[in-house]
């Protein structure tokens, strides 16, 4: 059973990577006068995310975890229809990724915890304190003095993001290490 669960961690943390990684650089290189458009792509990509989870809890079992998925989806869909409705989004923004660096930093000291520790593998108190700074980083972002200038939030949520993204990363090292082949 632990060893299903890594095989999920692993697929969860490759594109969990990817995805962040490439959210980061965009914000990070996104020129100020494009900030409006970012902000309302994100809007729109969290309702199309959270339809899709929507649909999939309708055709999928109903388990406990799935109501709190729906419950999840629910949620970021009404906070991408705020996004495109409200002129002042910043706040909602700084929010938003704030939230879901503690959620990504939370989710990593727990499977640091609960599997790596079990499964024995070097490093897992690595990741926790990898995961505990994702979880500062959120917190940061949550009651940062950058919500007056949507274009230093974005820089520093992009930082964050791609910080976010190499955590996985490790997380990734650390799980699954490369071992070498033997030669006879």
């Amino acid at each position: 059973m632990v060893f299903e669960e890594l095989g999920k961690i692993k697929r969860s943390s490759i594109m969990t990577s990817i995805v962040m990684a490439a959210v980061g650089i965009v914000m990070i290189m996104c020129p100020p006068q494009y900030v409006n458009s970012l902000v309302a792509v994100l809007g729109v990509g969290m309702i199309v995310f959270a339809t899709v989870v929507i649909l999939d809890f309708i055709s999928g079992t109903k388990s406990l975890i799935n109501y709190i998925k729906l419950t999840c989806a629910l949620i970021m869909f009404l906070v991408g229809l705020a996004v495109l409705i409200f002129e002042n989004i910043v706040l909602i923004i700084g929010i938003i990724f704030g939230l879901g660096l503690i959620l990504a930093g939370g989710i990593g000291i727990f499977n640091a915890c609960t599997y790596a520790r079990r499964a024995e593998r070097e490093g897992w108190s690595l990741l926790v304190g990898l995961s505990a700074i994702l979880v500062v980083l959120g917190l940061m972002i949550l009651i940062n003095p950058w919500w007056s200038e949507p274009v230093r939030l974005f820089d520093v949520i992009g930082i964050a993001l791609l910080f976010s993204s190499m955590v996985s990363i490790v997380r990734l090292y650390i799980i699954w290490p490369i071992k070498l082949e033997k030669e006879d």
